[in-house]
């Protein structure tokens, strides 16, 4: 997958066919950014790298045929993807009705909507795969050396765990539409600081200039953590927190699945379909566009037992 959330939504399925067939070997195929978070899930026994250079890919292929690879679950629709598994895998190739070449695929699943852990469910029934759990939730694993990183990167800046506020603003530059005002942020920000609660803002390195922008406006500063060691140091600290607010992403997710309740920001997507999971466990606040949620809105949705425990 290409996306960290769409790598969440696939993981029930992975786990729930190591379970079906524990003698199996399983590979798979992911961009560099998300192998090392699938990797410790330890749900897989190979990983292939997905390079955007096509001579690289072209050199994957060939260290996937080489594996003699029997059958093949494609969650993503990519030509590249379909393509690939064609050319690798002689028997079943299981994927979405509406990839563009799914001519290529030997079993097709329905797919409604967007990306979702729904639609992987009915890609992995037409596979033969069988009691897929429907949340995320205690698939990810941390390993020891980002546990590390983040109690000390917490201890440096004298922060307790549990004590603290994750915020996650940024998106990527195809999906700015689901970005709340910048003004809006300082806003939360400034009350939350009102309220004596600790703010740590997440958001990787290159989203370091939005980031300044947004905090320009709160007159108290708040923490920022850009992980060290990508997305199990971010992992590990996400467990470190009380609460996540943030808008509909992949870190939304990363926070659900282990474990931390969020306050999920929707504009024009369907929190229904990719809500955090468990669905129940968490708070949604969803209007008709991301610009029209105001830090009033996420400030009374903050539970009370986590602005005591805070």
């Amino acid at each position: 997958m290409n996306q960290l959330g769409d790598l969440l939504f696939s993981l029930p399925v992975l786990e729930a066919a190591r379970k079906q067939y524990p003698n199996a070997v399983i590979y798979s195929v992911i961009r560099p950014n998300l192998a090392e978070l699938l990797r410790a899930t330890g749900l897989t026994d190979k990983i292939f790298i997905k390079e955007k250079k096509l001579i690289d890919n072209f050199k994957m292929i060939k260290e996937i045929r080489a594996e003699n690879i029997e059958n093949a679950v494609l969650f993503s629709e990519s030509p590249e993807t379909l393509i690939t598994a064609f050319l690798c895998v002689p028997g079943k190739r299981t994927g979405f009705t509406t990839a563009s070449l799914a001519f290529l695929l030997t079993e097709r699943a329905p797919k409604k909507g967007v990306p979702s852990l729904y639609n992987n469910i009915k890609l992995a029934e037409k596979f033969g795969i069988k009691n897929v759990k429907h949340n995320y939730t205690e698939i990810v694993k941390t390993k020891p050396e980002n546990e590390q990183n983040a109690v000390q990167w917490l201890n440096k800046n004298n922060i307790k765990e549990k004590k603290f506020i994750i915020i996650s603003a940024g998106a990527s530059s195809r999906r700015l539409e689901k970005c709340l005002k910048n003004e809006v942020w300082s806003e939360t920000v400034n009350k939350l600081h009102d309220m004596n609660m600790t703010v740590v803002f997440t958001a990787a390195i290159w989203e370091k200039d939005s980031v300044e922008s947004i905090i320009s406006g709160c007159y108290k500063k708040p923490y920022v953590y850009y992980p060290q060691n990508g997305l199990g140091d971010m992992a590990a600290f996400m467990k470190k927190g009380a609460l996540f607010i943030g808008i509909d992403s992949g870190l939304m997710h990363l926070a659900a699945s282990v474990g931390l309740k969020c306050i999920a920001l929707y504009g024009n997507t369907d929190p229904a379909q990719i809500g955090p999971q468990p669905f129940d466990k968490h708070i949604i606040i969803k209007k008709n566009t991301a610009k029209d949620i105001l830090a009033a809105d996420i400030i009374e949705q903050v539970p009370k037992d986590i602005i005591k425990k805070t």
